[in-house]
């Protein structure tokens, strides 16, 4: 026989269980916010910083970032790119946007997506246009002098499977285009971060027209990111 006594503890004992429930899933809902800066480096001069925002919740990820570059050549001398950026669990895009002033001039790419298919407009220079893409179900952006970009591959990459390279597609907002990229694993290597010895996983990116090695952490964030073909390295920094 359940008395009134027995009733009133079953109800406080069911309002603490609910209390619980909803104390776990507003912290699955809480985002995690990573915050980071590459320094990109030629002839062993510092030319530039990126500065990115990298948010993941149980929906997918929120990226932001800030590169502001000097180019030590011929040419343009001044690029700065804002990103903003919208991801499902699996990177891939919901929606990206892209502000860039390169000497002066101001220019806007935003995309939006569709199963198989990604659309782009872009204004510039009094000129605007539209161009659509079409892609296959699983793809992430790596964009044009975009770093932390690289982290997408990072995570997606499957470790501890081989030398076996995995193919993934990618597309290029800035180049108005897609591609694919292989990437292998090389060998683990030690090094300093925070000045403390880490152990980081070597990756090799092949575009075909491009190699891009990486050195990954634990937390599949890439330390370093080089580029022997164009003399460029790029540095996480601590």
């Amino acid at each position: 026989m359940i008395t009134r006594g027995n009733r009133t503890s079953m109800v406080c004992r069911a309002a603490s269980i609910l209390l619980l429930l909803s104390s776990g899933i507003a912290a699955e809902k809480k985002a995690v916010r990573l915050e980071g800066e590459y320094h990109i480096v030629s002839s062993g001069q510092e030319i530039g910083v990126e500065k990115y925002v990298l948010e993941t919740s149980a929906e997918g990820f929120k990226s932001m970032s800030l590169l502001d570059l000097r180019n030590p050549g011929p040419g343009l001398k001044r690029v700065s790119l804002e990103t903003r950026m919208e991801t499902d669990a699996q990177y891939v895009p919901r929606s990206y946007e892209l502000k860039s002033e390169i000497d002066g001039e101001k220019g806007t790419i935003r995309g939006s997506f569709a199963p198989n298919q990604a659309i782009f407009e872009y204004s510039g220079k009094g000129v605007s246009l539209r161009n659509g893409l079409l892609l296959g179900s699983r793809y992430t952006i790596l964009d044009s002098n975009v770093f932390h970009h690289f982290i997408f591959l990072a995570r997606l990459f499957k470790y501890n499977e081989g030398k076996k390279s995995q193919i993934f597609e990618v597309l290029i907002p800035q180049e108005k285009d897609t591609g694919t990229v292989s990437i292998t694993e090389l060998k683990k290597e030690t090094m300093l971060v925070k000045g403390k010895k880490t152990s980081v996983t070597c990756l090799l990116l092949d575009s075909g027209a491009l190699q891009i090695n990486l050195w990954v952490d634990s937390e599949r964030i890439p330390r370093k990111i080089s580029v022997p073909g164009k003399g460029i390295d790029v540095l996480h920094g601590d």
